[in-house]
């Protein structure tokens, strides 16, 4: 499947394999601090972790380029870190972010909307419960 067809398209193809390919890693869901807002779940080894906490930012680990970087660094929407919590068997990280600097707006997806924009999280589809068919709710 294209790279276009798996982030615009309608057809659900669920990544079930993804951790069979790569080890050292927990989940990562992240919340808009203000709004609570899911706006991505995301990798985390424990050296992006710890970069997260002594730097304040959201530091999170490529499953794909199989190395840790800051998010936003290409993009510039970058993001600070409020507070992270995690989940009773310690084995998934909630981070709730804001936008960096303090004051910024942007989105947090790699994906753009029609107009350019980063999309404000990476939750823009939905699933159709009956066919399965997925519909952009922010195209």
């Amino acid at each position: 499947m294209e790279r276009s067809d798996l982030e615009e398209g309608s057809a659900l193809a669920l990544d079930f394999a993804k951790l069979d390919r790569v080890s050292g890693v927990v989940p990562v869901a992240v919340q808009d601090a203000d709004s609570r807002e899911v706006v991505l779940v995301a990798y985390t080894d424990e050296s992006a972790m710890r970069e997260s906490f002594a730097r304040r930012r959201l530091f999170l680990y490529s499953t794909s380029r199989r190395e840790p970087w800051e998010k936003g660094a290409t993009s510039g929407c970058r993001f600070s870190l409020v507070a992270a919590y995690v989940n009773c068997e310690q084995n998934s990280l909630l981070y709730l972010v804001r936008p960096f600097p303090e004051g910024a707006r942007h989105g947090i997806c790699h994906t753009r909307d029609a107009r350019g924009e980063p999309r404000r999280g990476c939750f823009y589809r939905r699933i159709d419960l009956d066919t399965l068919e997925l519909r952009n709710e922010n195209p």
